[in-house]
C-alpha cells in the first residue's frame, strides 16, 4: 500500500522566525509547474522547496527574502506567473508641476515566471530571475550619464546581469541535478577545459553572439563610438536570445534603451513645460534644462 508522504519543509518567511509548512505532493520535473496545485502560492512553494535543497539556492532565496522585507513584502508578493520569465523593474518619478525640480524616485521590482514551463525549467528560470531581482542595481534613466554603452554592458555583464543570472542557474543545476542525463542548454559550453569549472569569460563571449544582426548592430556601435568597448560582438549563431524581445541580448538591450529613452524624453518634455510656466525661475536654469533635454532627446522630438 502506497502512503502519501507529507514533506516537512522550511520556507523563508517575512518575519525573522522560520515558517514551517506542510506541502502535499512531490516534485515532478516534466509536469507544468502551475499544475502542481490549484493554489498559486502552493505552486511557488513547491519551487522554493526544490531551491532550498541547493546551498546556492538557499542563499539566493535568503537574499531575495531579505530584499523583499525591506519593502515590507514577502517572497510571495514579489513573484507571479506570467506569459514569459522576466524581472520587471518600474521606476516612478514624482514631482509637483509647481516644483518640477523637486523630484523623488521610487523603484519596484517583480519577478514573473512563464506559466507554460514544466517544473524543471521553471525552477531554473526562477533562480535566473531571482538573481536579477537580488543583485541588479537599479538604474535611473533620468540622469545625464544614462548612456547606451553603460546600459548594454550592465544588462549583460553587470552585477545581476544576464551572465551572472545564467551562471547562477547553471550552478544550481549542478547542485540539484548532477546526475541529470540532459545538459542544461549552454551550461556545458562555458566549461573551461583547463579547470573543469564554469567560465565567466566564456559566458560573456557567448552572450555577444548576434548572428544575422551583426552588420546592423555593429553599425549602431560605430555610430555611438562603441566598437572598441564591445569587441566581443561577433556574427556567430546566438547562444542566448532575449525571451522578452526574441532577439540576441545585445540587440535587445539596444531596443530596450531606445524604448526607455523615448519614455524619458516624453516625460521630460512635459517637465520642461512646467519649468517654463514657473515665472519665478531664472531663464538660465530653464535654458540649462532645455539644452540637456535637446541633447538627449533630439531623435524623439
Amino acid at each position: 500500500m502506497r502512503l502519501a508522504i507529507l514533506l516537512f519543509i522550511y520556507i523563508i518567511s517575512l518575519s525573522a522566525k522560520a515558517e514551517y509548512l506542510f506541502v502535499e505532493g512531490r516534485y515532478e520535473p516534466h509536469k507544468k509547474w502551475t499544475k502542481f496545485s490549484t493554489d498559486k502560492k502552493l505552486n511557488f512553494k513547491n519551487l522554493f522547496t526544490q531551491l532550498l535543497k541547493s546551498k546556492t539556492g538557499r542563499d539566493l532565496l535568503q537574499l531575495a527574502n531579505d530584499k523583499a522585507k525591506k519593502s515590507n513584502k514577502t517572497l510571495y508578493d514579489i513573484v507571479d506567473a506570467g506569459n514569459g520569465s522576466l524581472t520587471d523593474t518600474t521606476l516612478i518619478r514624482k514631482f509637483h508641476p509647481s516644483s518640477p525640480d523637486e523630484i523623488t524616485y521610487v523603484s519596484e521590482s517583480k519577478v514573473f515566471l512563464n506559466k507554460e514551463l514544466n517544473q524543471y525549467d521553471a525552477l531554473l528560470d526562477l533562480a535566473h530571475e531571482l538573481t536579477h531581482y537580488v543583485y541588479r542595481d537599479g538604474f535611473n534613466p533620468y540622469v545625464r550619464n544614462f548612456s547606451l554603452g553603460e546600459f548594454i554592458s550592465n544588462t549583460i555583464e553587470g552585477k545581476g546581469g544576464e551572465v551572472q543570472a545564467f551562471l547562477m542557474e547553471c550552478k544550481i543545476h549542478q547542485e540539484l541535478f548532477s546526475k541529470h542525463k540532459v545538459s542544461r542548454y549552454n551550461c556545458d559550453k562555458i566549461m573551461d577545459p583547463r579547470t573543469g569549472k564554469m567560465s565567466y569569460d566564456l559566458a560573456v563571449k557567448r552572450f555577444y553572439q548576434v548572428g544575422k544582426y551583426y552588420d546592423s548592430f555593429t553599425g549602431v556601435l560605430h555610430k555611438h563610438g562603441l566598437e572598441e568597448r564591445f569587441h566581443h560582438v561577433n556574427s556567430e549563431k546566438p547562444s542566448f536570445v532575449s525571451s522578452a524581445y526574441g532577439i540576441p541580448y545585445p540587440v535587445a538591450a539596444f531596443e530596450e534603451y531606445l524604448s526607455v529613452l523615448s519614455k524619458v524624453c516624453h516625460n521630460d518634455k512635459k517637465r520642461l513645460g512646467y519649468f517654463k510656466q514657473d515665472q519665478g525661475r531664472s531663464p538660465a536654469s530653464i535654458r540649462e534644462f532645455e539644452v540637456s533635454y535637446k541633447s538627449r532627446c533630439a531623435d524623439f522630438n
